[in-house]
């Protein structure tokens, strides 16, 4: 790399460098954390806050039907007194490409998991959905 020639130059190049150390250690501490696909139980600041988890296993089959595709909706709504913060959804057993999460969507309501299931692919497996609410305020 060419060392800059002029004070602007040096100024921007040692905020880039800072930038990458403190991203570094950043981004190490964030990979440390994420172990796993799906989050773990929630940190106990999280408890000062009256975070919730709802957690649902659900068998996916599906509703509806357009040619040989099969697609199905997952709804999973918060209680009341309730908001949806954040949600998490994952497939796992069955045969690869039987189920595919096409979109999720999250509304201070609900958690939203769209499926399709192309042709006949196999066995479907379990999805697991994971979704984290607040008290209304």
């Amino acid at each position: 790399m060419r060392t800059p020639s002029t004070t602007r130059g040096r100024s921007v190049a040692a905020a880039l460098a800072a930038a990458v150390v403190v991203g570094g250690a950043t981004g190490a501490l964030v990979a440390s954390g994420a172990s796993g696909s799906m989050p773990a139980n929630p940190p106990s600041d999280a408890s000062l806050a009256k975070l919730t988890t709802i957690n649902r296993t659900i068998k996916p089959a599906p509703t509806s039907n357009k040619g040989f595709d099969g697609f199905q909706t997952v709804t999973v709504k918060a209680p009341s007194g309730k908001v949806v913060l954040q949600g998490f959804a994952t497939l796992s057993g069955g045969q690869t490409g039987s189920v595919i999460i096409t979109s999720t969507h999250a509304t201070p309501k609900q958690y939203t998991v769209k499926l399709k299931f192309p042709g006949d692919q196999g066995t479907p497996g379990k999805l697991y959905v994971r979704v984290q609410v607040l008290p209304k305020s």
